[in-house]
């Protein structure tokens, strides 16, 4: 497990630098919207499978998703452009379920729900199996 935290924070920057271009598709009213903006940005999850079998790829997925009044994403999330892979988009759905973010704000300074497209582009890091980040370590750990 000595690459997944890197692993974790090189997806979440990725998506901070693509959910912060997001682009709002509609607001419930019609006056001018402020997009909504990301408080706390949750990794994407990948099991030990996915990392080995998208090892060293970037994967798009873009989903339209509903940011709430109070900043979080709804249960209304869906994909636009599949990975080509479910379980990789569930766990692009699970990520943004628990992420939170500030809320659209109307002209006159309202909180509004506000469908946003996020365009996503998941890096995944190389894939080391645990056995051999375990060799690598006890290797090491002789050496000392």
């Amino acid at each position: 497990m000595k690459y997944f935290p890197k692993m974790q924070l090189l997806i979440a920057g990725f998506l901070v630098i693509l959910i912060s271009l997001a682009v709002p598709v509609m607001a419930n009213n019609n006056s001018p919207v402020t997009p909504p903006k990301i408080i706390s940005l949750a990794p994407v999850s990948l099991s030990d499978d996915l990392r080995e079998k998208y090892s060293e790829q970037t994967i798009m997925v873009k989903i339209k998703a509903t940011v709430s009044a109070i900043g979080i994403i709804d249960s209304d999330i869906k994909i636009i452009t599949s990975s080509g892979d479910a379980l990789f988009d569930q766990a692009v759905i699970d990520s943004m379920k628990q992420s939170v973010f500030s809320p659209a704000y109307t002209s006159d300074n309202q909180a509004v729900a506000c469908s946003i497209l996020f365009p996503l582009q998941i890096n995944v890091e190389k894939y080391v199996p645990d056995e051999q980040v375990n060799n690598e370590e006890t290797v090491k750990a002789a050496e000392r």
